[in-house]
Parts: C-alpha cells; structure tokens; sequence
C-alpha cells in the first residue's frame, strides 16, 4: 500500500469508526502520527538491544495502535513481530520484519527510513 492509501485509510476509519469530522481529524492525525513513530522507535531499540521480551511488548503496543488507526495489514505485521519472540527458529527473521514495518509506516508518516 502506497503512504497517500495508508493516509485515506485512518481518515476514514477515523471518521467511521470515532465519529470524527475532517476537521478533528486534521487536528488529532499528527499526534496519532507522532505516538506512532514513537512506538516505532521503541520497537527498533528493543530489537538493537536484544531485549526479546521488551521487543515482543513493543510489538504488541505497536500492534495496538495501528489498530486505533484502521491499519489492520500492518498491525498483523506487528504482531508477527510479536510472535517471532516466542519462537526461537524465528528469531532470525526479527530484523527484515522490524524494517519492512518501519519502511511502511515511513511512507505515511512522511519519515525516511534508516
């Protein structure tokens, strides 16, 4: 999904979903947006750390908030996350799955992947 998807996406799950008009919702979006980087961030410095049981935390946070925000395909994305701490042959996968989510949050949060 393209970042300008993603953007219509919230909006209208916002709308249908809390009511909001465009007009809230300009207002709420950047905070919702920057708690989301926020989270982000967090998930990245758990995975730097090796800290399984805080990544898989992160994940589930993460998870959580993509969700507030209608983006079920990526909230799925972060609970695979979530699932890969647990399970140790998929461990290995903890980085490339950590990337491809940041990469897509990145293209609607306007930010640029590291």
């Amino acid at each position: 999904m393209k970042g300008q998807t993603y953007r219509q996406t919230i909006r209208n799950h916002l709308a249908t979903a809390y009511l909001l008009t465009e007009e809230k919702i300009d207002t709420v979006l950047p905070a919702f947006l920057d708690t989301l980087l926020t989270h982000m961030r967090r998930l990245e410095k758990n995975l730097e750390e090796n800290d399984l049981e805080l990544l898989a935390e992160s994940g589930h946070v993460l998870k959580g908030a993509l969700l507030n925000l209608g983006l079920h395909e990526l909230a799925e994305m972060a609970h695979a996350i979530e699932r890969c701490c647990t399970a140790p042959a998929a461990v290995a996968e903890l980085e490339s799955r950590v990337a491809r989510l940041k990469a897509e949050i990145a293209s609607f949060t306007r930010q640029v992947p590291r």
